[in-house]
């Protein structure tokens, strides 16, 4: 992991941050931005989990499975727009992240590792902040 990799990561919370308090600032259209744009990085990160199973040294089926399963599972919170999905999408933030420190700690890189557990943090808490809100 480069550089460049640290400073886009980071700059990827800005909207988690901003979006909740525009929010709360009154634009009401900005919690439909936050779930639109959390599923999306939420897809990423399942991307990510697909490729590193494409350079493991051993394929798992569960792996593969997981990594595909988080793409649709994003997919719902765009589609079924009846849920309040903040809060489950924080905790899906959280859960992936623990998932992802046992079953991918072979494959990932300490310092991805470290930067995954902070931007899931922020992420996470910042969803569950605004469904709590």
């Amino acid at each position: 992991m480069n550089k460049l990799h640290g400073v886009l990561g980071y700059a990827g919370l800005i909207p988690f941050v901003m979006l909740p308090i525009l929010f709360q600032l009154g634009y009401l259209q900005s919690q439909g931005w936050l779930i639109s744009y959390a599923a999306l990085i939420f897809s990423f990160l399942g991307g990510v989990q697909w490729m590193a199973t494409l350079n493991a040294s051993t394929k798992s089926f569960v792996k593969q499975t997981i990594s595909v399963s988080a793409m649709l599972w994003a997919w719902l919170w765009l589609i079924v727009p009846q849920v309040d999905w903040l809060i489950l999408a924080g905790l899906s933030f959280w859960i992936m992240w623990l998932y992802e420190r046992v079953s991918f700690k072979a494959l990932y890189s300490v310092e991805f590792m470290l930067m995954r557990r902070n931007l899931s943090l922020v992420a996470g808490t910042s969803l569950i902040l605004a469904g709590l809100l």
